[in-house]
């Protein structure tokens, strides 16, 4: 009897043969979920049907998927529309696959009637003998199947020779197909695009002196009328001789009543920088009607005022500071876009595509200021490439140059991506290195009706004459006095076995 195994739509090829590994029967009926995408790609199929040869089990598939079922003929698995026409059908011991008659589009008639069994009746009497019949031979059949199935058994161990081989082939990937062509080369792509914004600052490279502090003192005001005068605070006082210096109060004063009266207050200069550093009594002139009133002297010179260099804001300051921040954003948008990439795509940074949205300078150009900053927008797009559409492709392509046979095995296949050689556009052209063992193709059920009720040594012979091994094939029975493989071809297990060493001595490259 076979096992039926309902696949998910998610499971991928190692789940796929980790549930072919726990199966309780060498017939497996493996039912395929719609919009299952690992049952529809070849390179997947395949290593499906090089697991199941290698289990030494006989599996079919169940779909209505035309992809799969398309592509399950070119492998050679067994494919069914249904789960009941797989069970009504006698595929076990060779490839066989349903070939459904086809009906035009445009028929509309009914469906065609299945064949019923007539219903025979029978007398109570005559039914219960039958039942009884019926009973002890089935029971018989059971326990000589049993017997059958259960002694002998044999298992047989070859080891082919296998041969490495590696390609380096060349592939385009382009966004405008949805299909990989194999006769083009091409494999689909996709745009994926984002938008990125950062903000930096620089500091200015060019220098210039600018005024500080402002310089400060006092000055001694003098009554020259008989009344009491008062002195405001912010009363302007200055130089007269050369470039008037001027200067303000910073308190108010009140000169006494009498002429000559005289009261001291302090003073600042109206501009920053050194000029307002001035000796004494040279600040003599009051602006205003005070002038009429009092006069000014400072007996003491002024002092504190200084220069200082500040930084001012150029077209090369911008120019650097676009250049580094855009550098930044061209590497995030990189990163955001592997973010959203699915399982097994790449982006090339060759196909990385930044358009400068928006940009933003807290100064403008000539403006004092020691540090210059800038917020940019951008936006970039790249063009993601399916790692299992280039896989995919290669392999066609590598499986393609494989001699007649023999057969590529999943066992040492390696895909490695290789340089891009041009980006015209959104599509782009690199190349593929590809790597694997091929060996010669060995058919178990013809292994096992060849030498099925041999002797062992006879099977041994006979088999290393057929085929091209590198080893002595090694057969066990049991029980071991048999001598002979059993007759039977359920009891006769057949396993290929590679052999680590050149498994893993492949190394990908041309």
């Amino acid at each position: 009897m076979e096992q039926i195994i309902y696949l998910e739509v998610d499971d991928d090829i190692a789940a796929i043969r980790d549930r072919l590994e726990w199966a309780q029967a060498r017939r497996v009926l493996l039912v395929i979920p719609p919009k299952c995408r690992t049952c529809s790609n070849l390179v997947n199929l395949k290593l499906l049907q090089r697991h199941v040869h290698n289990l030494a089990m006989e599996a079919a598939l169940v779909t209505g998927d035309p992809t799969t079922r398309e592509l399950a003929h070119e492998v050679g698995l067994p494919v069914f529309s249904s789960l009941g026409r797989a069970q009504r059908a006698r595929w076990y011991g060779r490839r066989v696959i349903e070939k459904a008659p086809s009906r035009p589009r445009e028929y509309k008639g009914p469906r065609p009637r299945e064949l019923r069994l007539p219903v025979w009746s029978e007398s109570p009497g005559r039914g219960q003998q039958i039942l009884a019949v019926a009973f002890f031979s089935i029971l018989f059949l059971f326990l000589a199947a049993g017997v059958l199935l259960l002694v002998p058994s044999a298992t047989v161990t070859l080891r082919p020779v296998s041969e490495a081989v590696s390609e380096t082939l060349p592939v385009q990937a382009n966004p405008e197909i949805e299909d990989i062509d194999y006769e083009t080369g091409e494999i689909p792509a996709r745009i994926v695009e984002v938008e990125v914004e950062a903000t930096d600052h620089i500091p200015t490279m060019i220098k210039r002196d600018a005024a500080d502090a402002r310089a400060t003192g006092t000055v001694i005001f003098i009554n020259k009328i008989d009344e009491p005068v008062e002195i405001p605070l912010g009363t302007v006082v200055g130089t007269s001789a050369g470039t008037n210096i001027r200067f303000t109060t910073i308190e108010t004063a009140i000169l006494p009543t009498s002429i000559g009266g005289t009261a001291e207050t302090g003073i600042v200069a109206v501009e920053s920088g050194p000029s307002g550093n001035v000796d004494a009594f040279l600040i003599n002139t009051i602006e205003g009607p005070l002038a009429l009133q009092v006069r000014v002297v400072n007996d003491k010179p002024t002092g504190g005022g200084n220069m200082k260099q500040v930084g001012v804001v150029t077209q090369g300051d911008k120019d650097r500071l676009k250049a580094s921040l855009l550098q930044k954003l061209q590497q995030e948008a990189y990163n955001r876009i592997l973010e959203e990439l699915k399982e097994q795509e790449f982006v090339p940074p060759e196909t990385l595509v930044v358009e400068v949205v928006s940009e933003t300078y807290d100064e403008f150009v000539g403006e004092e200021a020691d540090v210059l900053g800038m917020k940019m927008v951008v936006s970039a797009s790249g063009t993601a490439i399916g790692g299992q559409d280039a896989n995919a492709l290669v392999y066609r392509l590598l499986e393609a140059r494989v001699r007649e046979g023999y057969q590529l095995t999943a066992e040492g296949l390696r895909f490695e991506t290789g340089q891009i050689v041009a980006v015209e556009g959104r599509k782009v052209s690199f190349t593929m290195k590809a790597a694997g063992l091929i060996v010669p193709v060995i058919d178990l059920n013809t292994v096992i009706n060849d030498i099925r009720g041999r002797p062992i040594e006879e099977a041994e012979n006979l088999l290393s004459q057929r085929f091209p091994l590198k080893e002595r094939p090694v057969i066990k029975v049991a029980p071991d006095w048999l001598g002979r493989v059993p007759l039977l071809p359920f009891n006769v297990d057949v396993s290929i076995e590679l052999g680590e060493e050149n498994a893993a001595g492949v190394a990908p490259g041309g």
